[in-house]
């Protein structure tokens, strides 16, 4: 296969924080900062990024990935943003997007091996921190989530390394297509299914969609 590699705009982490936004107060560690040294890459993520609630992070979900190139389409909505992390992301990626990545596609970042394995749930956190309410549903419109990877070697990464595709998954399910049919309320069950079939789709979501399947019925 073809090596193809895509730049990494920055690694970031952060710690938990009690934080006010608006009328709002919640433990978060959405304020990520840029990690300019190589840090260690193990199962639950970067070390030293923290993760306030049990549907935050975890194995499946031990990374955030945003694509760095929708920045400027979130710019005039936002105003001031973070140009490392603006939706908490731990990687800001150039050229790799939901369209073009698939559940189960594996990646090199430096000595660490990571498994795309669903797209990233935008939450309330997002509207609180901008102060937009109808923002998570507009990163649903969009399709503009970004997605999640899940660590299969553990390894020192940089931010000037780059993230380097090693293997597609053979069934080539989008996370552009699995967004689809997460936010279709009206999706059949021929179209869940298919998302079912990747074998590397994430525990959590595999379950939502299995009860949503089930509910349907």
């Amino acid at each position: 296969m073809e090596r193809i590699g895509y730049k990494v705009n920055s690694l970031n982490a952060g710690k938990i924080e009690t934080l006010t936004f608006g009328k709002k107060t919640f433990d978060s560690a959405i304020r990520k900062q840029a990690v300019e040294n190589p840090v260690w890459v193990h199962s639950l993520g970067i070390t030293g990024d923290e993760q306030a609630y049990k549907d935050h992070g975890g194995t499946e979900k031990a990374l955030c990935q945003y694509p760095y190139e929708y920045y400027d389409y979130w710019k005039d909505l936002l105003g001031h943003m973070n140009q490392q992390s603006l939706f908490g992301e731990n990687l800001s990626t150039i050229g790799l997007t939901e369209k073009n990545t698939h559940i189960g596609d594996v990646f090199s970042l430096g000595e660490a091996r990571l498994q795309v394995t669903e797209p990233r749930q935008p939450c309330y956190k997002l509207a609180a921190k901008y102060g937009i309410p109808d923002l998570v549903m507009r990163m649903q419109d969009s399709g503009y989530t970004g997605f999640m990877f899940r660590v299969l070697e553990e390894g020192w990464v940089s931010r000037d390394d780059e993230l380097i595709l090693l293997e597609r998954d053979k069934k080539r399910i989008s996370i552009a297509q699995v967004n689809q049919v997460k936010w279709n309320k009206k999706a059949t069950a021929e179209e869940i299914d298919t998302i079912l079939s990747v074998e590397s789709l994430s525990k959590t979501l595999r379950e939502t969609l299995i009860k949503r399947k089930k509910a349907d019925n």
